[in-house]
């Protein structure tokens, strides 16, 4: 335990006063301050040394840092240049050599096709209007000479139609004149023979007037006639309704005397046959009765002698048990003895038998247990050397699919990256082409979206 340390109060001072800054004095103090104040002064001052010398290092600087400024853009413009000029190049080898694709070949050789179209169709056009404008001039030509000639010849028939008609009409008017009259004379003929024809159909008339009514009367009395008749009938029907209403009558009476003489046969043949069915039932019962009787006695006959013959063979049978018992006590005793002397052999041949068995089985336990402990260990050695082996395949396999995965990734990539491309450039060769006026761009638009072909090198097969 250390010893406690007793201080004065000066001590304690004294070393507190020389660890702590020293105490600064009022003339200190004072110093301190004007030199603050000429600083603070001093510091405006462009023409003390220590402003010129301050001034010269920041010029110097200033220099310094705006060469190097001018020389960092130099060099940036310079490396900018470079760049452009390095990509302009290596734009330009891959334009060179995406123009010796397969695809941009076709392209190109689309755009031909379109340009070569379309200077054949001007040509064809301008041919087309050449030979549109000649055949045109030929025709209204021919068309003017045959409007004259047709003026002509129209003027000339239409004086000769003017002709004809003029005579026609004449021919008209005689032969409407004619044609009035003998109307006129056709008219009071047929007013004559309507006349005629008038009184006729009234004449006629009056006689089938005078026919119709011969008839009605001749068939008036033709039905009161036949009423007669017809009552006479009814008479004579009503008469045969009677008669043959009281022949069913007797039909029925008879049937009904027949039905109950029928009745009283059948009741009596019934009573006949219930009589004798009851003397046979009567003597049937009798030679039943008689029949049990005698098989009743000889049951009891039967009774009597099978119970004799059960007393017999049951006495010997007793007889048969108590020396079959006798006999099996005897044998039992017997095996007793020679079980109990077995028993006793068994259990010393057992007992031997026991330590020998506990000393081979302790024996062979210690073996199994050994080769059991040793097999384990076998079978985890393997089995760790498997999993490793497992281990290592796996990620073998996981490692390639990883790499054809991003193989395939790649590739799938590039080629949508250039199907984009060539996309961009067709439709910029399409566009142009519109613009420098081809109508016929089909094979620039089929360049655009027919599938991808690729050609072999040597024959040029596509795959």
């Amino acid at each position: 335990m250390p010893h406690p340390t007793t201080l004065s109060a000066d001590d304690l001072e004294r070393m507190r006063a020389s660890v702590s800054p020293p105490v600064q004095s009022d003339r200190e103090a004072r110093r301190q301050a004007i030199k603050l104040k000429s600083e603070q002064r001093t510091a405006t001052w462009p023409n003390t040394l220590e402003a010129m010398r301050k001034k010269k290092d920041r010029w110097k600087k200033d220099r310094e840092e705006r060469l190097e400024e001018e020389r960092t853009k130099v060099d940036e413009e310079e490396m900018r240049l470079q760049r452009e000029a390095q990509t302009k190049q290596i734009e330009r080898a891959n334009r060179l050599l995406y123009e010796q694709t397969d695809r941009m070949k076709t392209l190109r050789s689309k755009q031909l096709l379109a340009d070569v179209v379309h200077l054949e169709e001007k040509k064809m056009l301008k041919d087309q209007d050449d030979l549109t404008n000649y055949l045109y001039d030929r025709q209204v030509l021919a068309k003017v000479l045959e409007g004259e000639e047709e003026e002509q010849r129209q003027r000339k028939r239409k004086q000769e139609e003017n002709a004809r008609l003029a005579a026609i009409q004449k021919q008209q008017l005689e032969e409407y004149k004619q044609r009035y009259i003998s109307e006129l004379r056709e008219e009071k003929m047929d007013g004559k023979r309507m006349k005629q024809h008038a009184e006729q159909e009234y004449l006629d008339e009056m006689e089938k007037e005078r026919q119709r009514k011969i008839r009605m009367k001749q068939a008036s009395e033709e039905t009161q006639l036949a009423n007669e008749r017809l009552r006479a009938h009814r008479e004579m029907q009503k008469e045969k309704e009677r008669l043959e209403d009281a022949k069913r009558d007797e039909d029925e009476r008879k049937k009904q005397l027949r039905d109950a003489k029928r009745m009283d046969l059948q009741r009596q043949k019934k009573e006949n046959a219930q009589a004798r069915k009851q003397r046979m039932i009567d003597l049937a019962t009798k030679n039943l009765v008689k029949l049990e009787q005698k098989n009743e006695e000889r049951l009891q006959n039967q009774s009597k002698e099978v119970r004799a013959k059960e007393d017999k063979e049951l006495k010997e049978r007793a007889d048969r048990r108590a020396a079959e018992k006798e006999a099996i006590a005897r044998s039992r005793r017997h095996q007793l003895e020679c079980k109990q002397r077995e028993k006793e052999h068994e259990a010393q041949e057992a007992l031997e038998s026991v330590i020998q068995w506990e000393q081979f089985g302790r024996r062979i336990e210690m073996q199994s247990k050994q080769e059991e402990q040793e097999r384990r260990l076998e079978d985890l050695r393997l089995a760790v050397g498997q999993k490793q082996q497992a281990d290592a395949r796996r990620k073998t396999i996981m490692d390639e699919r990883v790499a054809a995965l991003q193989d395939d990734q790649e590739a799938r990539r590039a080629l949508e990256y250039e199907n984009e491309r060539f996309k961009v450039v067709a439709q910029q060769a399409l566009d142009e082409a519109r613009e420098r006026g081809l109508t016929n761009v089909f094979p620039i638009q089929k360049a655009l979206v027919e599938k991808r072909i690729d050609l072999l090198h040597a024959s040029g097969f596509r795959v």
